[in-house]
């Protein structure tokens, strides 16, 4: 979807290489385990300064689940023991034992972001075995989606936005909204015309 907007896709791994591709106008991190990679993407400490770089300058990136993760300042083992991160969130993501969230949802823009525009509305789905501690002079982070479970009618406030950095645990279903792929891939084009 994303290439069907115009986007040419640049493949790189935060674990094995040292250095971004050049020339990125964005970077989209997806769902996956790095609690089972935390040594490797923490050890990689080149490849995590310039993600840092590239959110602090205003890059587009977008992280969903085990990608925000990595988006955060460190993962924490079970046993506590902490892994630094990207640092790009000030959050801590605790891993347990047992599973803290599954389940269909549904996001409605609370304001005009990287993947759709306030009043827009994406579905998606969580699965995972973490949750984020946020520092209390922390705690302010800008939030620009709601979130409504299937099953629940409450909404609660999600989806934090550092500079043009947004993340959360929800893995979005682009096919639920069909202007999700566009606008990161115009998003992304907007940025390259302002460096």
């Amino acid at each position: 979807m994303l290439e069907n907007h115009g986007a040419q896709l640049v493949c790189f791994s935060p674990v094995k290489d040292d250095n971004l591709p050049k020339n990125l106008d964005g970077i989209y991190f997806g769902g996956g385990y790095p609690e089972l990679f935390a040594k490797q993407l923490s050890d990689n400490l080149n490849m995590r300064r310039q993600i840092k770089e590239v959110s602090s300058k205003g890059m587009p990136v977008y992280g969903e689940c085990g990608g925000f993760m990595y988006l955060c300042s460190a993962i924490c083992d079970p046993k506590g023991n902490p892994y630094p991160m990207t640092g790009c969130f000030p959050f801590t993501a605790n891993m347990f034992s047992r599973l803290k969230s599954l389940g269909y949802r549904e996001i409605t823009l609370a304001y005009n972001t990287l993947i759709g525009k306030r009043g827009d509305t994406v579905r998606g789905h969580e699965f995972r075995y973490s949750d984020i501690a946020k520092p209390e002079d922390q705690k302010k982070i800008k939030t620009v989606y709601k979130v409504t479970a299937k099953a629940k009618k409450n909404k609660t406030d999600e989806g934090y936005l550092v500079n043009r950095t947004l993340g959360r645990y929800i893995h979005l279903h682009f096919g639920s909204n069909l202007d999700t792929a566009a606008c990161f891939v115009e998003s992304c084009r907007n940025y390259k015309l302002e460096k």
